[in-house]
């Protein structure tokens, strides 16, 4: 399949973790031969630098995404986006547009299927592309099951980077990378940052511990990771390769959890007030639960370290 009619734009979410989560959706489309335009955020750019897929950015101004939407060569688009502004910039781009039936949006939508709550962002994502093939494209074969596992892959040029600038500071192997940040809330409008990061740090003093703290995270890194090193200045590219080459990752609910679990085995997410059941780390282990933080005690002994 290499026309027009066959090619579809895929909405990327808005967020790192949910845009990790797409993969397997976006590597099932890949293989069925059929052409993805890949639309999302700026910084797919660097987190999905090695993905060799055409990437369109969103622009500031709501007509001016509408007119970039309108200027890519397909003319169908899937949203794994729920909000009623994706799918009306998509529909005035005269596009055919496919999602599910959130934020009243249904009248803007060729077809639309209804969500459900219980599922993992995953398979939320899965289900909304499958039933888009079925709608346009029923001769092609969709895989029965999921992948037990996400890839997420690196740009060499990244890890090229990243192991000149740990050498330059003289940071060897083997390192733990923590990730004590997190955007967002859990369901009743609490921190999802886990809260005894301090105290995890101060036990785990005798490893190397890097921590990379976004713009304006530095002094917050400090207070919740006393004990780390901080990196700064890394794209996601970047980011992710050092979280591949890391011994141990441990992080919030967050971006870093999921681009971690789909680089490295060795990630422990950790949950205290978002539900698992729908963003644990897909192929990684986690603890804790939606009402509950696991403590410092249960953290170490899951990573074998006791006080």
């Amino acid at each position: 399949m290499n026309s027009t009619n066959s090619s579809l734009i895929i909405r990327l979410p808005n967020w790192v973790g949910d845009v990790v989560m797409a993969l397997p959706t976006i590597k099932a489309l890949r293989e069925q031969g059929i052409s993805l335009q890949l639309l999302g955020k700026p910084w797919i750019n660097d987190l999905l630098a090695a993905l060799d897929l055409p990437l369109f950015t969103l622009e500031k101004k709501f007509w001016a995404t509408r007119n970039k939407i309108a200027q890519i060569p397909a003319d169908k688009i899937v949203l794994l986006t729920n909000s009623f502004s994706s799918a009306l910039s998509a529909r005035l781009a005269n596009k055919q547009v496919i999602g599910y039936s959130t934020d009243h949006r249904s009248f803007l939508l060729k077809q639309s299927l209804t969500p459900s709550a219980s599922v993992h962002e995953v398979n939320y994502f899965w289900n909304i592309a499958a039933f888009a093939c079925q709608y346009w494209f029923p001769e092609i074969y969709w895989p029965q099951h999921l992948p037990s596992t996400i890839h997420l892959p690196l740009c060499e040029k990244a890890l090229t980077r990243v192991k000149e600038l740990l050498a330059a500071q003289k940071i060897q192997q083997p390192f733990w990378v923590l990730c004590p940040f997190a955007q967002g809330t859990g369901i009743n409008n609490q921190s999802k940052i886990w809260p005894f990061w301090s105290e995890l740090s101060a036990a785990l003093k005798d490893k190397m511990l890097l921590v990379c703290p976004g713009p304006q995270e530095e002094s917050q890194a400090a207070h919740l990771v006393p004990h780390a090193r901080a990196l700064t200045g890394l794209n996601l590219a970047e980011y992710a390769a050092l979280l591949s080459l890391a011994e141990q990752v441990i992080a919030n609910d967050s971006g870093p959890m999921h681009m971690a679990a789909a680089l490295n085995p060795h990630t422990l997410g950790l949950f205290g007030v978002s539900k698992p059941q729908r963003t644990q780390p897909w192929g990684g282990t986690y603890l804790g639960s939606d009402t509950q933080w696991p403590s410092l005690d249960t953290v170490l002994a899951q990573l074998k370290i006791f006080k």
